[in-house]
Formats: C-alpha cells, sequence, structure tokens
C-alpha cells in the first residue's frame, strides 16, 4: 500500500512537470519534430510550460545550414500567437544556431510561448526537441548575434569591348523568379589615345594630356536606352565607376549602358549577384569622383556608402551612338 502511494505521488509530479507543445492549430505532443526549411523560411509551435518545470527546446540544423529560434512569451489564450514576423521582431528569448549544422538551444520558463524556427541561411530538414527540465537553471548568458560571414557572388558576367568618345552598349540582365538580394556592375576602362580631364582628390580638378578614357554606368529597369527614351536612379560617372541594386524586382530586366563620356578605349564590365541573407557584403565604391571639359561637370551617383547606390534625382539617358555588343 505504501509502495502504490508514493508511487502516486511520483506520477502526479511528472504529470505537473509535463510540457503541453502544440503547433499554431492546436495541442500535441509529437516532440521531437522533424520537417523541411529552407532559406528565409520558418515554422511555428505554440509551448506551454506548466508547474515549476522548465523546458529546453533545441533545434538541431543540418550540415552548411543554420537554423535560429525565437520565442516571446504569450498572454493570451493557447491558439493566439501573432505571425512568425511579429514573433522575430517581438522576441523576449531568442537563440542563434553556430551554423554549418550546429544547434540553437533556449530555456523557456513557465507561462505559454510562441517559437518560431527560422532557417537563416541554407536548406534541409531541421529536427526540434523538447525536454523536460525539473531543476532550476544556472545563469544563461544572452547570446551575441553571429558576425556576418564574407558572402560570395551567386553568379559573376564578364563583359568587354571597345568605345570611341560618344559611342555607347547596352547589355540586359534578367533577374529569376526565385530573386537576388542584389545586383552590382563595376565599370573600368583603359587604353585609347584621346586627351581627357583627370579628376583628383576632393574637387580639386587637373588638366592633363592623359590616355584613359572615362567611361560612365547607367542601369535602367525595364526600358532599353537603345530603343526607348528612359530615365534612371542609377548611374555613375567613371573612371572606376560602380552601381549596385538590393532587392531588385524579380522578373524585370536590367539595361546597363556603358557611355563613353571621353576618350576611347576598352571597357570591362563585372556583374555581382547574390543570394544572401541579411547585408551583402559588396565591392566598395570609390569615393565620389569629379571631372570635368570646358563646359560641363560630372560626379559620380555611387559613393560606396550602402548596398544601394539610388539618388534622389533621375536623369535620362545621354545621347550616344549605340554599337551592337554581338559583334565584340
Amino acid at each position: 500500500m505504501r509502495k502504490m502511494w508514493i508511487r502516486g505521488i511520483i506520477l502526479f509530479l511528472l504529470i505537473t512537470c509535463a510540457l503541453v507543445i502544440s503547433s499554431a492549430s492546436g495541442y500535441t505532443a509529437d516532440f521531437p519534430k522533424s520537417y523541411r526549411l529552407w532559406q528565409g523560411s520558418a515554422a511555428m509551435h505554440e509551448i506551454g510550460v506548466y508547474g515549476y518545470c522548465g523546458t529546453q527546446i533545441t533545434v538541431q540544423s543540418p550540415y552548411g545550414a543554420a537554423f535560429d529560434l525565437y520565442a516571446m512569451k504569450n498572454y493570451g489564450s493557447p491558439g493566439t500567437c501573432p505571425s512568425n514576423d511579429y514573433i522575430m521582431s517581438h522576441y523576449d528569448k531568442y537563440a542563434y544556431s553556430s551554423g554549418n549544422g550546429g544547434s540553437a538551444t533556449l530555456y523557456l520558463d513557465q507561462g505559454l510561448w510562441c517559437v518560431v524556427v527560422y532557417a537563416r541561411s541554407g536548406s534541409g530538414m531541421a529536427y526540434v526537441t523538447a525536454d523536460s527540465n525539473c531543476f532550476p537553471p544556472g545563469p544563461v548568458p544572452t547570446p551575441l548575434p553571429p558576425i556576418p560571414g564574407p558572402c560570395s557572388p551567386y553568379k559573376t558576367v564578364d563583359r568587354s569591348g571597345f568605345l570611341y568618345s560618344g559611342q555607347a552598349a547596352v547589355y540586359g540582365y534578367f533577374i529569376p523568379t526565385d530573386g537576388r538580394s542584389q545586383i552590382e556592375w563595376t565599370l573600368t576602362g583603359s587604353g585609347g589615345n584621346t586627351p581627357i580631364i583627370v579628376s583628383s582628390m576632393g574637387s580639386q580638378v587637373f588638366s592633363g594630356s592623359g590616355f584613359s578614357p572615362n567611361f560612365d554606368l547607367y542601369v535602367f529597369k525595364d526600358c532599353n536606352p537603345q530603343y526607348s527614351y528612359c530615365n534612371t536612379n542609377y548611374y555613375a560617372n567613371g573612371p572606376n565607376a560602380y552601381v549596385s541594386i538590393s532587392n531588385p524586382q524579380r522578373g524585370s530586366t536590367y539595361y546597363v549602358m556603358v557611355y563613353a563620356r571621353s576618350g576611347s578605349g576598352t571597357y570591362n564590365l563585372r556583374m555581382n549577384s547574390y543570394k544572401c541573407y541579411g547585408d551583402t557584403p559588396i565591392i566598395v565604391a570609390s569615393a565620389p569622383v569629379y571631372a570635368s571639359t570646358a563646359s560641363v561637370d560630372y560626379s559620380s551617383a555611387g559613393s560606396g556608402s550602402g548596398a544601394d547606390t539610388a539618388v534622389s534625382s533621375s536623369i535620362a539617358a545621354p545621347t550616344a551612338e549605340f554599337v551592337s555588343v554581338s559583334s565584340q
């Protein structure tokens, strides 16, 4: 009889410390869970912690991926968790995966919790566990956000050709439906034998008989300047022009115009596109470049201060003699 009484007490304590775990649609107890996530996707679970026991929830990322945890306490009734985006921007606790197949763990105390598993990078099967912990946890250090690592270009395309002063070449770049986080173009030039005005540091201008051409860069969204009147907020004057667009529009074509403002020679145009989480590391553009002729002032639009080099003022495509890029 005494043994049955002891077993009853133990059973009561276990039930008190048990977790009631749910998804957004209703309560369930089928932890651990396993499901597939891809970069930028998320899954939400509603977890009720009752009695004096806490719980630890852990997500194990697959190799090459980083899945994170965000938890927000819900003071309403079960089934009232807000959206994933709201939880991730108003979280009470978070844990970042170490990346490359690491794990993230959160300790949840008594109450009702809304927990989001977020695929920060990579894709694959997420393995989520929730374990009861009837012992008071020790001090838990606040995790620091991960330091963004280098982000390699998803695709690189190089183009080159020869232009005389007043000529231009146009290239089209289509953004597929899977999207890109950023696209950038770097333009350099060499050769030629036309004397030009060479800019120097700051706003000082020095004239000379140099031999480097000035190639300018213009980017037009869904408008080909070779056949239409186009305006743009993305442009930069050479030498070493640079233009970058963050989150380019899916399904759109960006037409890049290389314009020989002065001099003649060979241009080299490099395009890098990215599919990255968060801020995309970019090639740092040069400081604003100033050059002048006897009657016109030019200035670079991109200063390298951010991932998107759009300027507030829109300009039209310069009048030019367009050359065929297929023959270059």
